[in-house]
């Protein structure tokens, strides 16, 4: 897991702006989910994989989000993974996912009844479970926040060659439909914490007029970002600079900081490096025009006029347009 992605994940992991994204994906931006609705889920599953010996190993997979979800004595689990890259594979990644969140309800389950020795007849021994047993939904939603569209499979039908396959065995075909939000088909105005500006400038940044304009339309808000989003937008634009600008552009009466500062304040020096790279440049190829200068002069017998030419621009410039030299 990479940088991005492990600050990406604790950002979306804080429950205001879980229930934030949320509410803008599944709801069209209602306030449905509430921060106090969440309770923390364990993240990882114990499994088992075939190592380079072909022996069974135990390892552990593990989710990037997961939130109990608390209502009226319901309880959904609610998953969010997140994508920079296209996953060609991430149905069957989400279905894995998913299906070992239940089949650990449903291990639990067992172990307790067993424990107890509260099970009676063979089916309930055979299952493992009660009849009247129910097991807590999973829902999981794939967060894709890389350039363009996701060019990839979003269930496990697309993924299976059933090709030839008649049409009442197609109908019996395992599938698994995976959901995914992609960030530049999302509506910023949905969110109401710093999610909105996150999205927003995600989605702006491959165009630098539409990132600017984003910038000044939304300056109210941009420029009283909280310390956590301020860190992952730098860190999601990849802009190191403007982490550096972060002290410096704090509102210290509100507590917050002031990103369209930081960013005024990369432009101009930006402007201020060009200006002397461009400065610096400039003499650079004055003192090659002048030496061609010289030369030519000198070739042609033409001292005094190359002792002059060194001493006056106005001399050097006639002497420039004499010779032909831009």
């Amino acid at each position: 897991m990479g940088r991005k992605n492990r600050e990406l994940c604790w950002y979306l992991g804080k429950p205001e702006v879980f229930a934030d994204f949320c509410n803008g994906c599944i709801y069209g931006g209602r306030k449905v989910i509430f921060p106090d609705e969440l309770a923390e889920a364990q993240r990882d599953y114990a499994g088992k994989k075939r190592g380079k010996d072909g022996r069974l190993h135990t390892g552990e997979r593990e989710r990037d989000v997961i939130k109990l979800l608390c209502r009226n004595r319901h309880f959904v689990k609610i998953a969010l993974e997140n994508q920079d890259k296209i996953h060609y594979g991430m149905p069957l990644r989400c279905g894995e996912y998913d299906m070992m969140e239940i089949g650990k309800q449903a291990r639990h389950l067992r172990e307790q009844y067993r424990k107890e020795r509260t099970l009676k007849g063979g089916e309930e021994f055979l299952s493992g479970m009660k009849k009247t047993d129910r097991l807590i939904p999973v829902v999981t939603i794939v967060f894709y926040h890389g350039k363009g569209e996701w060019r990839a499979a979003r269930q496990l039908r697309e993924m299976l060659d059933m090709e030839g396959m008649d049409g009442e065995l197609e109908k019996l075909a395992a599938n698994y439909r995976m959901n995914v939000v992609c960030v530049e088909e999302l509506e910023e105005t949905r969110f109401r914490t710093g999610l909105r500006e996150l999205v927003g400038l995600l989605k702006r940044r491959g165009n630098k007029e539409a990132f600017w304009k984003y910038c000044q339309e939304n300056g109210e808000r941009i420029g009283h970002l909280d310390a956590d989003t301020y860190d992952v937008i730098c860190t999601m634009l990849q802009f190191p600079l403007l982490s550096q600008k972060k002290e410096k552009c704090k509102n210290k009466e509100r507590e917050d900081f002031n990103m369209c500062q930081a960013l005024q304040e990369l432009v101009r020096d930006g402007e201020k490096r060009g200006e002397k790279w461009g400065e610096k440049r400039g003499e650079k190829q004055g003192e090659e025009k002048l030496g061609d200068l010289i030369v030519k002069l000198l070739q042609d017998g033409r001292q005094e006029d190359a002792l002059r030419a060194s001493r006056y621009i106005s001399v050097r410039k006639k002497l420039y347009a004499e010779y032909g030299i831009v």
